[in-house]
């Protein structure tokens, strides 16, 4: 009779484990379980390419520069810093909505990120 009370006390502990987890888990607290990507824009030929990028919220861009002179990655939210040939940099997007930005010294280069 012992061993079977032992049994059950251990199988109902067991269940009332899974329901603290399942209520008091990663979900349940709004952190988010799936990873985030990472994206590239390619400086070249004084273009970002792509000129347009979407992403989602946590996702990470890097610049990365091909062009044989500097840039500089600069928007509302993000500034790069000088980003000469081979050079990268990367953000992470946390803030939701359409960022527009351009190089600092070549202003007629123009992109745009937008953060879903």
């Amino acid at each position: 009779m012992m061993v079977m009370r032992t049994e059950w006390s251990f199988s109902l502990l067991g269940a009332a484990l899974l329901v603290l987890l399942y209520v008091f888990g990663p979900a349940a607290q709004g952190q988010q379980t799936s990873s985030h990507k990472n994206y590239t824009v390619s400086i070249k030929g004084f273009k970002f390419v792509p000129e347009k990028l979407e992403v989602n919220a946590g996702d990470t861009i890097t610049w990365k520069n091909e062009d044989i002179v500097p840039h500089i990655v600069t928007g509302d939210k993000f500034r790069s810093k000088s980003l000469d040939q081979g050079d990268s940099w990367t953000y992470t997007a946390n803030q939701k909505g359409d960022f527009p930005y351009n190089c600092h010294f070549h202003p007629t280069m123009k992109g745009e990120a937008v953060v879903h």
